[in-house]
């Protein structure tokens, strides 16, 4: 116990940083979206092209992109449903299908970093895949139709995303057994070392509980991570994934509701305060979940 306190203690420290840095308005909103965007744009493509070339790929980690997407789309009717009978209008039931189906997994990056090292991230961001894909089709395009203007948001931002590119390129340098020469690959693994710090602050300066129906937020935070573990452990299960495999996907299926649940919502004009205090409450729910994930997987 003392050994997982020890690992997880920096995660939490710098998580709680950024909360006290927004109260003390050293961060706002503005900052925030700063951090993250340094990380979207040149941090976590680093980080990629670092981890993944080296790391040994298997055919089981195509397991790992199938259960991925297995659970977006058994989510997204759920949510679907689930918005309907509880009676939530438009801009509320988008908030609810983008939180369900997106998963914040820079929030569970340095967990798995702390336990399972760069196999571990490699994992992750293979994982990440359909969840990033389906962020921007699928989450999207409900928050596009629900904001009333359906069709200019999609326009090729899926296919210039960094880390998308940047995962491709490591995927093939992989593929070919290339790697960055000695001062690349120190310049790469120095500045993907900032993704995980830059995240957590930023994520602690963007945490914001809003008021909203407390039976909206309760079927959101089931959606996304209890039915999102369910899935998780079953699908591992059935397809008979074991070890490092099954324990970064249990962990990513069970992750908190995605921050682009509330950067739509606020592009879009959804419900935005149902979105903050979604995200918010799904942090606070899986920092409790995470140990105990941590310790029985």
């Amino acid at each position: 116990m003392f050994d997982l306190a020890f690992l997880l203690a920096p995660t939490f420290a710098m998580f709680f940083l950024g909360v006290l840095l927004r109260r003390t308005s050293v961060l706002d909103d503005r900052d925030a979206d700063t951090l993250l965007k340094l990380v979207f744009n040149l941090t976590l493509p680093a980080l990629l092209l670092s981890v993944l070339p080296p790391v040994e790929l298997n055919s089981k980690l195509l397991l790992v992109a199938l259960i991925s997407t297995l659970i977006i789309l058994l989510t997204l009717p759920a949510a679907m449903l689930a918005g309907k009978v509880t009676g939530m209008k438009p801009q509320t039931s988008a908030v609810l299908v983008s939180g369900s189906i997106i998963m914040n997994l820079g929030f569970v990056m340095p967990f798995v970093q702390s336990f399972y090292g760069d196999e571990g991230l490699a994992r992750l961001f293979i994982f990440d895949i359909p969840n990033g894909v389906s962020a921007y089709t699928i989450a999207w395009a409900f928050a596009c139709r629900s904001g009333g203007n359906p069709y200019h948001c999609l326009k090729g931002k899926l296919f210039k995303s960094p880390p998308l590119l940047a995962l491709a390129l490591a995927l093939f340098m992989n593929a070919l057994s290339l790697r960055p020469e000695p001062l690349t690959a120190k310049i790469l693994l120095t500045t993907g070392t900032l993704t995980i710090p830059l995240v957590l602050l930023a994520l602690g300066a963007s945490f914001s509980i809003k008021k909203a129906n407390p039976l909206h937020l309760g079927v959101g935070i089931a959606l996304r991570m209890l039915l999102g573990l369910s899935l998780g452990l079953w699908l591992s299960d059935l397809l008979n994934i074991s070890g490092v495999d099954r324990a970064v996907v249990v962990l990513c299926a069970s992750a908190p509701a995605g921050f682009n649940t509330l950067t739509f919502a606020s592009v879009e004009k959804l419900d935005r305060e149902f979105a903050a205090t979604l995200v918010a409450a799904c942090m606070i729910a899986s920092m409790v979940l995470i140990p105990i994930l941590l310790t029985t997987l």
